[in-house]
């Protein structure tokens, strides 16, 4: 048991830590070539382990096209907003910003009448957006109008609303697959949507060569990303799922921007302004009050970001947390 507990840990550090992972990669490459390599890696990964462990890639039609859409919008698009941003804004505002991912979640679910929301998750929804607009706009008369906006946050909200919508998507579409080849064909199909902005990026084919002359340091944290933050996250976390249940397993996706934020300060050197703490703590006051109902009545199937879901199929897409 204690074995499974240390699994869920090392899951929300994985996410927690792919954020400062990528900016660290993304001093030496461009935001198309990191996020292939990161889950063309993946992907490659799980192909391999697909077999290995005895398992079948071979779905019918309509579940390919299933996993077509939910690859091109929780990871082409979702990891395309989501590097572009990270690379002009902070891995601290990243990290607040997947914090809000679950309600994007629950928000689709009641516009498309398939869930419903207490008192509580509605003010903690429009609490937890106040937050983002303060962090976005950081309060200026003249950002607020002339939108004057950090670019970088739009795209990392932009990302968030693409995770929630896969989410949203993967539990519509409730796909009965072993969960290892599911996410095995969900990054196939990201990591293939990937290849037109990875062409079409006037640097994107010359870091793809440039890759194996990097620092090994750099080399790391691309492993750190495809494989621990793709592939072992989302291992541990399903069996944690598995052991423990969902309930006690989402708790440590709490930890995820927790971490992110440590991290960032810690290697990265970010210190947030006085405006950004303010938007942090009304953001996490939020989430907070969306959290109470789920924690005292049945246990939600939404989650942050594993870089896909993190409680079913993150690539985590993920998001993590993914971040």
């Amino acid at each position: 048991m204690r074995l499974t507990y240390l699994k869920l840990g090392a899951s929300a550090f994985f996410w927690g830590g792919s954020a400062i992972a990528g900016k660290l990669v993304m001093d030496e490459l461009g935001p198309a070539s990191t996020t292939f390599l990161r889950f063309g890696g993946a992907a490659v990964l799980l192909l391999a382990i697909v077999p290995l462990a005895r398992l079948s890639l071979r779905v019918g039609l309509r579940e390919h096209l299933q996993y077509a859409t939910l690859g091109l919008i929780g990871v082409t698009l979702c990891y395309y907003f989501y590097f572009r941003g990270l690379q002009a804004s902070s891995a601290f505002n990243a990290a607040l910003l997947e914090a809000t991912i679950p309600l994007v979640t629950l928000a689709l679910g009641v516009a498309a009448g398939r869930e419903r929301a207490s008192r509580l998750e509605t003010v903690g929804f429009f609490v937890s957006y106040l937050g983002v607009v303060v962090i976005i706009t950081r309060l200026s008369p003249d950002a607020i109008l002339e939108a004057e906006y950090n670019w970088g946050d739009i795209l990392l909200l932009l990302s968030t609303v693409c995770f929630g919508l896969y989410n949203f998507l993967l539990k519509l579409f409730a796909p009965r697959v072993d969960a290892t080849v599911q996410t095995c064909l969900i990054f196939c199909y990201g990591a293939l949507g990937l290849v037109p902005w990875l062409v079409l990026d006037p640097d994107g084919i010359a870091d793809l060569r440039r890759f194996p002359e990097l620092e090994w340091d750099l080399i790391g944290c691309m492993a750190f990303m495809a494989i621990g933050s793709s592939v072992l996250a989302y291992l541990f976390f399903n069996q944690g799922v598995h052991l423990l249940g969902a309930a006690k397993a989402s708790g440590f996706i709490n930890l995820v921007p927790v971490i992110t934020i440590v991290l960032s300060l810690a290697l990265l050197g970010e210190r947030p302004r006085p405006i950004q703490i303010l938007g942090a703590a009304i953001v996490m006051l939020g989430v907070y009050l969306s959290q109470r109902r789920a924690r005292s009545g049945p246990a939600r199937a939404e989650v942050s970001r594993a870089e896909p879901d993190r409680r079913a199929a993150r690539p985590a897409p993920t998001a993590d947390s993914g971040t």
